[in-house]
């Protein structure tokens, strides 16, 4: 366990807000799924979904960074879809894509940052066999 502390204290801070940015996208998205689907099943798997990537990522897994940064990206188009459909009227719709547009996109910006990819790059190599 206090490897994959050392893991996190030592990634760059770039790394780190990425890492906070995707946590609080993926929570706000879920939150926001149930909200306006209402069903329990999607939020189950979106959880799911994020736990289970959630883990790989904060032990410094390359692939789990890019998944997330695809993920991300996905979460991304959908928010900017939300916000144009909604665009006629200012109503709730636009200020949760809005927010998640900001969130998603932030996101993807501290995971792709040099220093990250660097980091995680390297960190993929240590691990190797």
């Amino acid at each position: 366990m206090q490897v994959k502390i050392e893991r996190f204290t030592n990634m760059p801070n770039s790394g780190k807000v990425g890492l906070a940015l995707w946590l609080v996208s993926w929570i706000w998205f879920i939150a926001i799924c149930h909200y306006l689907f209402h069903d329990s099943k999607l939020v189950t798997q979106l959880s799911i979904a994020a736990c289970l990537l959630g883990v790989f990522i904060f032990q410094a897994q390359n692939w789990a960074r890019m998944i997330s940064i695809l993920a991300n990206a996905l979460g991304l188009v959908y928010s900017g879809f939300l916000f144009l459909i909604g665009l006629p009227a200012i109503s709730i719709i636009n200020v949760i894509s809005f927010v998640s547009l900001i969130l998603f996109g932030s996101s993807i910006f501290f995971l792709m940052a040099p220093a990250t990819s660097q980091y995680f790059k390297a960190q993929s190599q240590r691990q190797a066999p």
